[in-house]
């Protein structure tokens, strides 16, 4: 147990302000059993395996994965009874019987509590005292199935050089006597006024002081006061955190997604040579001023390999959000058959390989669902054959070069992999129907968690349309609802006044975005 001030401390910033919990894409044993899969190790199938989430909040996470994976069992730990009584009776209402919260230290995690083939920390190990830090990597050393694998998320240097320096401003200017409420709209005060300030001045100070501001307005006020104004904020080097691991039998398996190489992040390896993965991976923070990290580790008897093996994609499922771009025009006039990809984030493929285009067709096609590795082979060739002949005999006889160029994509961000299938559906039924955890988050939150694992921001008409998709109403039934809605006012579209005729079109609008934002099930 870390010390008693501090133990009091930490649940009273907690108690005063709850930390946002929700599903965290990632963060979850279908990802990091990919990830892990990869490099080379056998972690346990997610649908049948044993899970602890360390600082679970009100448990927005690991009730998900509950959710998700009903075979499977949870424990949530955290150290506010105020936010684990709140996960209760989120767990009470949604009646899952496999997932226990508790209300404990993480320091008080011992032998008798077993082993986990999944442990999950996120958001905790930078903003706890160094004890805390020590126990849990101890714990995922002690507690972790022999192959088993562990998620730790932590702020890194040298990025958190720059953005200390405003956190040290906010926390200078603080006055922690005041509420919670009023020390948020000081820290946001004195943030827009940094971020304000002279833009004509294009001194490194200035410009990093306006980034930093800009960042920190971007932010809830959950997030503020428990990144900028809490006690405890500590970076630290990826390299430092390894060996940290290390000293506790644990070896760096990956990040819980591949880093995306930049041409300046390229230019770079090639600048210093060939030197160990660690070094590596360090020396490429200090070029990209890295101040996050997703860092999966695994007992060090495991001996993960270094580097992602192409040979385990076969056995995986694969999924994308990328949405169809407009090449540039360069690149369109080198031929009819170029296309090109891209996503949210805007990382970019522009290809005139019709087996690339037709496996990012097929993949926008089925978002957000994941696809199989021989569905994926099995759809290339059914939009390839017509017009280039049985694409099948070319990817079986390339198949390493085919999975060679889709680990390429992964690494540039543009796909992801998992190993189960999708439990959702992206097209509607005749009697649409939500998922019950959505429909029951929507009650409280404007969030909810999706199936694949990630949080969903609602439009009021996707929230007010949640509570009415059990599965009993079908679409006239559904229009008539929606029709009432906005006569009696408690749906309504800024400037919209709808017809019954348009009605119609609403109600598939919504259901559409409803099946693309991973939320119906069959």
């Amino acid at each position: 147990m870390f010390p008693l001030p501090a133990s009091r401390d930490l649940v009273a910033s907690y108690e005063a302000v709850a930390y946002e919990s929700r599903a965290i894409r990632l963060a979850e044993p279908d990802a990091m059993a990919a990830m892990a899969t990869l490099h080379g190790l056998a972690p346990a199938f997610p649908d049948r395996c044993r899970v602890l989430e360390l600082g679970c909040a009100s448990g927005g996470n690991v009730i998900s994965m509950a959710f998700r994976f009903p075979k499977s069992t949870f424990v949530g730990i955290d150290l506010v009874p105020g936010q684990i009584e709140a996960g209760r009776f989120a767990v009470s209402e949604l009646a899952l019987r496999n997932v226990e919260l508790q209300a404990r230290s993480i320091a008080d995690i011992n032998d008798a509590d077993g082993t986990f083939d999944y442990i999950i920390c996120h958001g905790v190990y930078s903003w706890v005292p160094p004890e805390v830090q020590d126990a849990i990597l101890r714990v995922c050393n002690r507690n972790l199935a022999p192959n088993g694998v562990a998620y730790v998320s932590y702020n890194t240097f040298p990025g958190w050089h720059r953005r200390g320096m405003l956190r040290d401003i906010l926390m200078f200017h603080d006055d922690p006597s005041l509420e919670a409420d009023e020390r948020v709209a000081r820290a946001r005060a004195l943030s827009r006024a940094l971020g304000a300030l002279d833009p004509s001045n294009q001194t490194a100070h200035f410009v990093m002081l306006r980034e930093e501001a800009s960042q920190v307005d971007r932010q809830s006020d959950r997030q503020l006061f428990h990144e900028q104004l809490e006690p405890w904020n500590s970076p630290v080097y990826f390299a430092e955190f390894v060996e940290r691991a290390a000293a506790h039998g644990l070896a760096y398996v990956a990040e819980a997604t591949p880093t995306v190489d930049t041409p300046a992040t390229s230019q770079f390896r090639e600048a210093i040579g060939s030197i160990d993965r660690i070094r590596l991976e360090q020396y490429l923070d200090f070029v990209r001023g890295r101040t996050f990290r997703k860092t999966l580790l695994c007992h060090a008897d495991a001996k993960p390999l270094s580097a992602p093996t192409v040979s385990a994609i076969p056995k995986l499922a694969l999924r994308s959000r990328v949405i169809r771009a407009e090449p540039a025009p360069e690149d369109a006039a080198r031929g009819p058959n170029v296309v090109s990809f891209k996503t949210k984030e805007g990382a970019t493929i522009t290809t005139n390989n019709p087996v690339m285009g037709a496996a990012f067709d097929a993949l926008v096609s089925a978002a957000p669902a994941v696809i199989s590795f021989p569905d994926l082979k099995r759809r290339i060739d059914e939009q390839v054959a017509p017009s280039y002949g049985d694409a099948t005999n070319i990817l079986e006889t390339n198949d390493e070069a085919f999975a060679g160029a889709l680990m390429l994509c992964a690494n540039g961000g543009l796909l992801e992999f998992r190993v189960l299938p999708s439990l959702g559906v992206v097209t509607p039924g005749m009697r649409p129907k939500a998922s019950s955890l959505a429909r029951w988050q929507a009650l409280y939150f404007e969030e909810v968690s999706t199936l694949g694992h990630w949080s969903h921001k609602l439009s009021g008409a996707e929230r007010f349309l949640l509570a009415h998709l059990d599965g009993t109403k079908d679409r006239a039934q559904l229009v008539r609802v929606i029709e009432h809605a906005f006569a009696s006012g408690d749906l309504a579209l800024d400037g919209f006044s709808p017809t019954r005729e348009n009605l119609s079109g609403i109600l598939e609008d919504v259901l559409s975005h409803l099946g693309q934002s991973a939320l119906l099930v069959s």
